[in-house]
Formats: structure tokens, sequence, C-alpha cells
């Protein structure tokens, strides 16, 4: 008898524990649900960068003028890296590399 007892005020007691659980995690939900709700939360992404002909459009036109677009597509993402660098570098405090300041 006991015995039952005691596993029934054990069972009280994780359900107690558990329903605190459940309200925290219901609390900490609306908490997030708030945060994200405010204005001026919303990420502005940088428009994607031009695209170049791929697939059937490049297999179909004059291999030298894809392979001009190509090239003017790899020099644009060297440069807009390069201009990300220095100006990560310039906010950071950090000393910048000749080559990006093309000073040389």
């Amino acid at each position: 008898m006991a015995t039952v007892l005691v596993a029934v005020l054990a069972g009280f007691r994780l359900f107690k524990r558990g329903m605190a659980v459940v309200e925290s995690l219901g609390a900490a939900a609306d908490q997030i649900g708030e945060g994200l709700s405010r204005p001026g939360t919303v990420v502005e992404y940088t428009p994607n960068p031009r695209r170049y002909p791929h697939g059937t459009d490049a297999t179909h036109s004059d291999p030298e003028k894809i392979r001009k677009l190509r090239d003017k597509g790899q020099a644009e993402r060297i440069e807009a890296r390069r201009l990300r660098r220095v100006a990560r570098r310039t906010e950071r405090g950090q000393a910048q590399n000749m080559r990006d300041l093309r000073l040389f």
C-alpha cells in the first residue's frame, strides 16, 4: 500500500514539474514572438548580382561572347569582394593590403 502511495505522489510531482516546463516554454515562445514582431527587425538583403547566360542560352550562343561575359562577371565579383574587404578592414581599424588599395 505504501508503494502505491509513493508512486502516486511521485507521479503527481512529476506531472506538476512537467506542466511548469510547458508553461515556461510557452512564455519563452511568446517572448521570441514579440521580439520578432517588433518593427525594424526585418533584414534587408542586397539584390542578387547580375546573372550571365547559362544552361541552354550559354550552350547555343557564340562561345567567345559567353567567355567574355563570364570573364566580365568574374572581374565584377572579384572587385566587389575587394571593396567589401577594404570596407570591413577600415571599419575594424585593421591595416589594409597594398594590393587592395591599388597603390602599386
